[in-house]
């Protein structure tokens, strides 16, 4: 990271690879926003808007007022009416900060730049930090508060950062929002007058109703391979609030961060609150630009370490062929099949446990049941990893049927009022995290889980919302910040297993895709897309689940399934987009099916690598045509796979428009190495300027044509 700095007006330039983000002193020592857009050579470009800041912000609405009173951490500046980041109550009953400049720090090691404000009155610092990333246009950013005197402060609204945009233009608002079965549909509308929330109050997930991710780009001119598009997503995986907003005076901001509803934070003396993460970014490049970004910091920084690279394996799960009615010679002649077709990972689902042939009964007790594995499942892991796979396990933790030994030894471990009748959802409760002994209790049982089964992949499910905000026991302090603690501890128990397990493959299942944010994927390897594995239905929800996440993270419902009123290969080409997983029951194929897979599954490991290490561009939107078009580019830029799928014509003289591609070497000489449909197309090489002027025309003419088309650099220096 490189700071341009300027004394005159303590100006803090942020220089990324290819980007400038600026912020300054007003009138008042307070920091205001300045810039953000490309990268600028030096300071004198900021000359323009510098002269604004000796303006005072008390007075008319001048537009020289109002942009000087573009707060950087916004509070409860004078005559500042728009959404605040920080809403603080003090003991004497006084109540909003303002907020003063204080100092700076950079720490080059970690490549950030603290600004530190303070309240002009009361024993209240604030810290800004913005953190970059070698190679990268992205910064995070997040806000630590802290209270420096003796009597409490209450944080009322505690945000993690506030943005603002070139004034007087139209925006265009993309985000996703969704459902169970319907997750990550894309919403797109031009940013109003007022204040548009994207919001989430469910509890304990950050989705699916809405993801933790804004983007805005001006005059909605941005398509997927050009145009402006400002761009953010948090890091929690909890209730959140994003704010965006465009006055009446035609200024744009976002305000993002925890969400305040049911939720403070009492500052003891000489305590603080750290925020949750943000991490933001700018691109002219379009929405597949975005992403790029978005992939390279996946891959690069938040990740687990001890596993980013590692491809994942060809999957079956057990809830396909038994749901809960499984046993030990069931689970044992399924892993004979899965084997026999080169699955690489047998996962039990759900139904192990005592008694549990049905959602009303044992969910809780972490033990097999007897009867049912009359050798434990550490046999059938034994019996896995001698046929040459894996062996995963599923797991609810945070979750307890009433009729389990786990409630009835303590039902006060449950979230739940000592006034009103509990609420159950799926015949389930929902366990108190933000209890020290659920919490331990927890760690203990999945780490008994995990060694005593020799478990190389641990699936955590979580199937319901928080309706109970109840406590009884709890201290105010406790309470109020409920929310927030359950969210930690979640995070403190995948935390432990990835310190303690650094192999464990670890997939983040929330009823499909309701914990889909960045909060949860510096921890986890696969993240369950959606529980719905219809075909169409794929085509949109994987578009919007890779706009934001790397696509070998996209698990959930057998990717590849047995809907055999949709063509097999149709039907192969979604599962190789994905992290595959074979969703037909294994016991009830013939054996031309099994055939089928078996060829499947060995094409896929060979193109796997390619395919796991891609960018992912959406050149044609199942969205705006009956076309499905993705080009997944490997990061080397020097392989890529064309995805094509025809699906819901109407007419029979529609036809796809030739496709230009994108992100490819313009002088490089691309080589097609692989169209199983069409072998007539192997072997002609293109250049890539043709390829991304002229580009490429798919033979999809009617409903349930698909193609996968592979090329590679013809002899790479």
């Amino acid at each position: 990271m490189s700071i341009l700095f300027q004394q005159e007006h303590t100006v803090f330039c942020i220089q990324t690879e290819r980007t400038s983000y600026a912020l300054a002193l007003n009138a008042e020592q307070r920091p205001v926003h300045l810039y953000w857009g490309p990268k600028l050579e030096s300071l004198t470009e900021l000359s323009p808007l510098l002269e604004y800041l000796d303006v005072p912000t008390i007075g008319d609405r001048s537009l020289a007022m109002r942009m000087n009173s573009r707060y950087e951490y916004r509070a409860d500046e004078p005559q500042s009416y728009e959404e605040q980041a920080l809403d603080a109550e003090f003991a004497d009953g006084v109540i909003g900060a303002r907020l003063i400049y204080a100092g700076y720090n950079i720490i080059e090691d970690d490549r950030t730049l603290i600004v530190t404000l303070k309240d002009e009155y009361y024993p209240l610092t604030v810290s800004l930090h913005y953190r970059t990333y070698p190679g990268s246009d992205l910064i995070t950013r997040k806000a630590v508060i802290c209270n420096n005197g003796n009597d409490p402060i209450i944080l009322h609204k505690m945000q993690s950062a506030s943005f603002h945009f070139p004034h007087s233009i139209p925006y265009r608002l993309t985000h996703f929002a969704g459902s169970w079965g319907a997750e990550y549909q894309k919403q797109q509308h031009l940013l109003p007058v007022g204040r548009t929330v994207i919001q989430n109050n469910h509890g304990n997930t950050s989705g699916p109703h809405a993801v933790p991710f804004f983007a805005l780009d001006p005059y909605g001119a941005a398509d997927e391979t050009s145009g402006e598009v400002f761009f953010g997503t948090l890091h929690w995986s909890g209730n959140f609030k994003i704010t965006c907003e465009r006055t009446v005076h035609g200024e744009v901001l976002v305000t993002a961060g925890v969400n305040d509803e049911h939720t403070s934070v009492t500052l003891e003396g000489n305590t603080s609150f750290e925020t949750p993460e943000i991490t933001c970014g700018f691109t002219e490049r379009g929405f597949g630009g975005m992403s790029e970004q978005l992939y390279d910091f996946q891959m690069d920084t938040l990740l687990p370490r001890s596993r980013v690279n590692r491809i994942m394996p060809v999957i079956y799960n057990s809830w396909y062929a038994y749901d809960f009615k499984i046993d030990e010679k069931k689970i044992a002649g399924l892993i004979d099949r899965a084997a026999s077709i080169g699955i690489e990972l047998f996962v039990i689902d759900d139904g192990w446990m005592p008694g549990r042939d049905c959602d009303s009964k044992g969910l809780g007790d972490w033990v097999a049941d007897q009867k049912r594995f009359p050798h434990g499942l550490r046999a059938l892991s034994d019996y896995a990893h001698q046929k040459g796979m894996k062996f995963g396990l599923w797991m609810e933790p945070e979750m307890v049927n009433p009729d389990s030994e786990l409630y009835r030894a303590h039902p006060e471990w449950t979230l739940q009022s000592s006034t009103r009748a509990p609420t159950t959802g799926r015949n389930q409760l929902v366990l108190n995290l933000a209890r020290e002994d659920v919490l331990e209790y927890l760690i203990q049982v999945i780490d008994r889980n995990v060694e005593e089964n020799a478990l190389d992949y641990l699936k955590w499910d979580m199937n319901r919302y928080i309706t109970d905000w109840g406590w009884t026991s709890a201290t105010p302090g406790q309470r109020e910040r409920l929310p927030l603690t359950i969210i930690q501890n979640v995070y403190r128990i995948w935390e432990h297993l990835n310190q303690k397990y650094p192999d464990l493959i670890m997939e983040n299942c929330a009823h499909g895709g309701a914990r889909a944010d960045y909060g949860m994927a510096r921890y986890t390897d696969r993240i369950n897309r959606s529980d719905n594995a219809t075909p169409t239905d794929v085509l949109l929800l994987h578009e919007g689940f890779s706009t934001l996440f790397i696509p070998k993270s996209a698990g959930g419902a057998g990717t590849f399934n047995g809907n055999r009123e949709i063509p097999y290969a149709f039907r192969q080409n979604l599962g190789f987009a994905s992290s595959l997983s074979i969703g037909s029951n294994l016991l009830k194929c013939t054996e031309e099916d099994l055939a089928a897979y078996r060829a499947s599954i060995a094409q896929y490991k060979k193109e796997r690598p390619d395919l796991h290490d891609s960018y992912v561009y959406h050149l044609m939107s199942s969205w705006d045509t009956p076309f499905t078009v993705w080009q997944y580019l490997r990061r080397d830029r020097n392989t890529f796979t064309i995805f094509g799928f025809c699906w819901g014509q109407h007419f029979p003289d529609e036809r796809i428009p030739r496709i230009r591609l994108a992100g490819l070497y313009p002088d490089a000489q691309y080589e097609c190495v692989y169209d199983e449909q069409h072998p007539e197309e192997i072997g002609k090489v293109f250049s890539g300027r043709t390829l991304m002027r002229i580009g490429v025309q798919l033979p999809l003419e009617k409903n349930w044509d698909t193609v996968r088309r592979v090329f590679r650099v013809k002899n790479p220096s």
